[in-house]
């Protein structure tokens, strides 16, 4: 459901990639309480990408996340800044390891930028609800899953499995 891309000027090893792909899956998961199995998350390096800010050139010195989320039903801007504030320690957890650099060192996330973008989403075979509306989404559609996953979907089988074991799902079975 949730796309996230991570533009990195610093080189990220498999394993920061790995790290930070999960840590940002998780906080975005428990924050929402949706099914982590449809999150996405990206990295592209950007290390020799022009880039400017203020008019000045940064190339190579900026490491930016940019979140394409849903937004409104009960979703808040207090939420928002959190995840912000939430994918910014998992950055500096994985890849500075717990030291927070100065923002503009090339180490340093720059910025978390959550963009509410989608008018419509399609993924797996499904239509995505609006934001809040989950919890029946995913109850109306387990039968569906289950066909789909029997049929080979190896994302929906991942996402059934998520729904038997996260607490906040299993009343839906």
């Amino acid at each position: 459901m949730p796309v996230y891309v991570v533009q990195h000027s610093v080189s990220l090893t498999d394993e920061q990639q790995d790290a930070l792909a999960q840590r940002i899956t998780d906080i975005h998961s428990r924050l929402f309480v949706v099914p982590a199995a449809l999150a996405h998350v990206s990295f592209v390096s950007y290390a020799a990408t022009p880039h400017y800010i203020g008019g000045k050139r940064a190339t190579g010195k900026t490491n930016m996340i940019f979140a394409n989320v849903r937004t409104g039903g009960s979703r808040t801007p207090e939420q928002f800044e959190q995840l912000c504030r939430a994918i910014e320690d998992a950055w500096t957890s994985v890849v500075t390891e717990g030291v927070k650099p100065k923002t503009m060192d090339g180490r340093g996330l720059t910025g978390v930028f959550v963009l509410g973008t989608y008018t419509a989403a399609y993924e797996q075979g499904f239509m995505i609800p609006a934001a809040g509306k989950d919890q029946e989404w995913l109850a109306q559609n387990v039968d569906a899953f289950k066909h789909a996953a029997k049929e080979g979907n190896e994302v929906i089988a991942e996402l059934l499995e998520e729904l038997t074991e996260r607490d906040e799902f299993k009343n839906l079975l």
